[in-house]
């Protein structure tokens, strides 16, 4: 790996842990100033911890979404060109290829991961929807 590829990963890694620590010092700020200590929680802080609950599922969910469109995307593209690795995806010349059969195979276990991921990213913010009115009985 090259210098600049070293820095700018560096510098995104940088990036995302002071993101990460501002996002974990905001999170603890707001969790100290709704809850008043060994005070029974009020149907309002009940409320918006589930919505805290059901923001977090949502964006846990959506990029569950995108990766697996592209996931799905790969397995057809395999499925069309017949081959593994797809042509025109940026593999070595290298690299072995699968033909025929097996390559249908990894084409339909690919788009059927890619759809398990989908569902799944889907249905984590109706998780979440259920646990935030679970809370909220």
């Amino acid at each position: 790996m090259n210098g600049s590829k070293k820095i700018v990963l560096l510098t995104m890694l940088g990036v995302l842990a002071l993101f990460g620590g501002a996002l974990i010092y905001f999170t603890m700020e707001y969790l100290s100033s709704v809850s008043q200590g060994d005070a029974p929680p009020t149907p309002e802080t009940i409320h918006q911890i589930g919505l805290l609950l059901l923001v977090v599922t949502m964006m846990a969910g959506i990029p569950a979404v995108g990766m697996g469109a592209y996931v799905m995307y790969i397995g057809s593209r395999i499925h069309v060109t017949g081959q593994w690795p797809p042509a025109g995806m940026g593999f070595q010349s290298k690299a072995p290829v699968m033909l025929g059969a097996r390559a249908n195979l990894v084409a339909f276990s690919t788009m059927g991961l890619g759809g398990i991921l989908v569902m799944t990213g889907l249905f984590l913010p109706l998780l979440g929807w259920r646990l935030m009115n679970m809370l909220g009985e």
